[in-house]
């Protein structure tokens, strides 16, 4: 499950981005165009749907037990924007949020 923090660069409000709708899908990350590019899908991304965001060069900027967040740019039309996804996972292993954690530390120093 997703929720977009900036609409058309701007950050949203906390009501506004509480009040958002989840988009719900399955993750993937891949490189596109020689760039890593983060999607989120409705099904598998080898189905013949269009994904509900593209999330080019994501990092990753805060994780903890079953939320990541990650940031990067978004195609918008014909402009960019900065962009971070809020996303909450379930039954992720907890061994695997640890280690999620564990690398966004060693990535984010101080």
């Amino acid at each position: 499950m997703m929720r977009r923090r900036y609409r058309a660069g701007l950050q949203l409000t906390n009501r506004d981005f509480g009040d958002q709708s989840w988009a719900c899908g399955m993750l993937t990350l891949e490189n596109r165009e020689g760039r890593p590019r983060l999607g989120l899908w409705p099904a598998r991304p080898d189905a013949n749907v269009r994904p509900l965001g593209i999330l080019w060069r994501p990092e990753i900027v805060a994780c903890a037990m079953d939320t990541i967040s990650f940031a990067g740019a978004e195609h918008v039309g014909d402009l960019w924007f900065y962009q971070v996804w809020y996303c909450q996972t379930y039954s992720l292993p907890e061994d695997l949020s640890h280690e999620l954690m564990r690398r966004s530390l060693d990535r984010n120093p101080g």
